[in-house]
């Protein structure tokens, strides 16, 4: 089986498992692998512990350039491997809604806002 449908099937895992709330996702800084040297942006990293293993999930935006001073930003969601020491070993960001929305859920459980709503809804 390829890497690609191997997560394809892991992001359809992961999304099961946070829906049933078995899989907690936290805001956490950006790797030091992932940011220097780059002039990219990170709005939002997320990280997970699976099966003794640490996840992140994020949002990477930047510049596609069409010219040779000429760009514009673009962005795409990343699905990440995280070593011991705190380096990515792998990422898959290849476009697909179920990573879309693994990320967008991941972002709501990691905010909290299903509570702070509750909470002051009562």
């Amino acid at each position: 089986m390829s890497t690609d449908k191997k997560f394809d099937q892991l992001i359809l895992l992961l999304t099961r498992k946070t829906v049933e709330k078995k899989l907690n996702w936290v805001s956490a800084e950006i790797p030091l692998s992932l940011r220097s040297g780059t002039d990219d942006y990170y709005p939002i990293f997320l990280k997970a512990n699976y099966k003794d293993k640490v996840l992140g999930i994020f949002q990477r935006k930047f510049k596609y350039f069409y010219d040779e001073h000429e760009f514009y930003w673009s962005d795409e969601v990343v699905l990440c491997v995280i070593d011991g020491k705190g380096g990515v070993v792998w990422e898959y960001s290849e476009k697909s809604i179920a990573l879309n929305n693994l990320f967008d859920l991941a972002r709501e459980k990691a905010s909290g806002i299903d509570e702070i709503l509750d909470d002051l809804l009562s």
